[in-house]
Formats: C-alpha cells, structure tokens, sequence
C-alpha cells in the first residue's frame, strides 16, 4: 500500500511549483519593467491576471472530477502553469506575458482544488489538520525559493531564463504526481458520491462572504507585500540581492508559523487572540519596512508573527455552512478569495504610479491586512450571535 506520508511529500513537492511560478514577475520585476518598458501599473495587471481565472473557474472546476481523475486533474494544472510561463517567456511583450498569466492562473486554480482534494482523502480521520498545514506551506516556500533563484538567475542571465526554470519545475512537478500518486485504498475503484445541495441560506450567504473576504484580504495584503518589498528594500541602500533575500525570509518563516499557528490555536482555543495580534503585528511591520536599518527585523517579525494566523481565515468554512452545502460552498468562498486577490497587484501598481512613492502600495497591504481582522471579528459576532 502506498505511503501516505511519501504522497504528501511529492504532493508538498510538486505544490511548490505554483508559488515558484507567481513570484518569477515579481522577483524579475526590475529587469522586466527595463526591458519592456512597462510602467508598475502594467506589471501590477500582469501579476494580478495569475489570480484572475479563479474568479471564473472556482466553482465550475469541481464538477471536472465526474470526468477526469484528480491525478489527471493536478498534472494538467501542473502543465497548464508550465505552458502559461512558456508562452510568457517566448513572446517577451506585454500581450503575450498577459495570456501566458491567464493559462498559469487556469492551471493554479485546478491544482490548488485537487491537491487538497487529494490530501483530504488520504488524511480524513487521521492527520488531517496536520496533513493539510504541511500542504498550505508550499505556496509561501514556492515563492521564497523564487525570490531567491529568480533574482540571481536574472542578475546572471535574464529574465526569460528565470521563467523557463519554473516552467521546467512545474513539467517535473506534473510528472512527480503521475508517477506517485495513488487513490488510497477507500476511495479507489469506487464512486461513491456525496449528497450536494447547491443553494445556501441567506445567514449561510453572510458567513461564507465574510470568511472568503477574510481569507482573501489576508493573501491580497500578502500578494502586495511580496509584489513590492524587494523595490522598497532596495531604497533603503540594499543591493538587489540582498533586498531579494531579506523579503524571502518572511516567506520562509510563514513556512514554519502557519501551521504552528494553527495547532497553538487548536491546543489553547484562542484562535481569535492569534488573529488580532498577528494581524496588527503585520500592519505596524508593513508600515514600518521602509525604514533603513529595519528590514530585516521586520521580515523577521512578520514571517513570525505578522503572517502567522492568516490560515485561520480557512477554518472559518467549517462554521460557515453546513456539510451538504459545503461544496456549493466552497465555490463562493473560493470565488470570492480570487476576486479580491487579483484585484490587489493592480491596486498596488496604481497607487505606486499616482503617488510616486513606495509608501502607497505598504499602505494597501497593511490595510488589506487590517481588514482581514476586521472581517474576521465581524464572523465571530456575527456565529456567536445567531
């Protein structure tokens, strides 16, 4: 019988390829604006059209299963996100890259769905929050490794050549979960389905906005913060790759406090204090990254803390609606997650050219991430109360 825990590790390692992917324009950032001549607005656009197909195809994506296999599904993912950076890499001009992001964001949608799907089934009634906090990790560790490997490569090559590494990534991540993957034992040769009802009641509605606003303000303040960090260390007398490396480590840090977050928060029961202080922790950090000198400690500080309970946004679902509801469900609040996300780059890009000043686009993210908290409370008022 296959390993669960060797599953989780191919699919942990595969899962890296998405966040490897996103991060190749804002780790290349400068060198893509240089070359194509694009102005931050534009490459906002760009960064933001990853986000855009969610909007469209999270709940649609579910029903693809009655079709394909997840495995079938994940690989495809895998190779959507490889041909998207592909296409970009080739035609190296602001339309091609735009369709290129559209295919990647296509691919991200049906892996992020599958992959958890996947670790659901090997996981239910064992490890699962375990399983599951292991598998949320890859998407920051995606993007740290970017930071780093995609500064250097295009420092030493080009941009295009950064692209093309995380593309061949993701062609080896489809083939690791075609070679890897299997069905666990009770769910193999079977199809059993589960009873679906696709409405939600009007306090159903209500809850599952407020947790997919949450969750998505927590990623959009995240996305901003990564989009534009590097750029803001580098004003404050870092080298390139030094700023690179500095804005890594709250990535690779989130790596370990996410799911710690999430296990402190089930052992005491406070996942509410972990979400209030973490999200303040993160605004006072946001605002204060310009300062020379601080950038470092304050990455540190929200790798720690600051990004530390934004998973806790996802648990909300479980309070939100009922089991037979939770697919329909899920489809809202995944919607409503991409929508606020790929509106964010764009967002930050504007306020950098009407502004002129690095400060507008930290102000963005660190209001993102108060409403994230904001939303939050108003869920649990809200569930307590009714």
């Amino acid at each position: 019988m296959a390993n669960r825990w060797l599953i989780l590790g191919a699919l942990f390692a595969a899962r890296l390829g998405m966040g490897f992917q996103f991060q190749t324009l804002g780790s290349t950032a400068g060198h893509i604006t240089t070359d194509l001549g694009l102005s931050n607005t534009e490459l906002g656009t760009l960064i933001g059209l990853f986000m855009l197909p969610g909007v469209f195809l999270a709940f649609p994506g579910g029903w693809l299963a009655r079709w394909a296999s997840d495995r079938t599904l994940a690989a495809g993912g895998m190779l959507l996100l490889a041909a998207g950076g592909a296409l970009g890499a080739v035609s190296a001009e602001f339309f091609g890259i735009s369709i290129g992001r559209v295919i990647c964001g296509a691919g991200f949608v049906l892996a992020t769905m599958y992959f958890t799907k996947m670790t659901v089934d090997w996981f239910a009634g064992r490890e699962l929050a375990t399983a599951v906090g292991i598998l949320v990790v890859s998407w920051p560790g995606g993007i740290a490794l970017s930071q780093v490997v995609h500064t250097s490569i295009a420092l030493s090559h080009d941009w295009q050549t950064a692209v093309w590494s995380a593309s061949l990534y993701c062609m080896f991540a489809a083939m690791l979960v075609v070679l890897v993957y299997r069905r666990p034992p009770e769910v193999a040769g079977t199809g059993a389905t589960v009873t679906v009802i696709s409405s939600l009641t009007p306090r159903e509605w209500w809850l599952t906005s407020l947790a997919g606003l949450s969750w998505g303000f927590f990623n959009a303040g995240y996305l901003v913060f990564l989009s534009f960090a590097v750029p803001v260390l580098i004003s404050t007398g870092m080298s390139a790759v030094e700023a690179a490396f500095v804005a890594s480590v709250a990535s690779w840090l989130a790596m370990i406090s996410l799911p710690g977050a999430g296990a402190v928060a089930d052992r005491f029961k406070i996942p509410e204090t972990l979400m209030y202080c973490g999200m303040a922790t993160a605004v006072i950090g946001l605002l204060g990254l310009p300062i020379e000198g601080l950038g470092l400690i304050v990455c540190v500080i929200l790798g720690l803390i600051g990004f530390a309970p934004g998973g806790l946004a996802i648990a909300l679902t479980g309070a939100a609606m009922a089991p037979a509801r939770r697919a329909f469900g899920m489809g809202i609040f995944q919607t409503i997650f991409f929508l606020v996300t790929a509106a964010a780059p764009l967002a930050g890009g504007l306020l950098l050219d009407a502004t002129g000043s690095l400060y507008g686009p930290l102000g963005l993210a660190a209001a993102l991430m108060a409403l994230t908290g904001i939303t939050y409370w108003i869920f649990q008022q809200t569930h307590k109360r009714i």
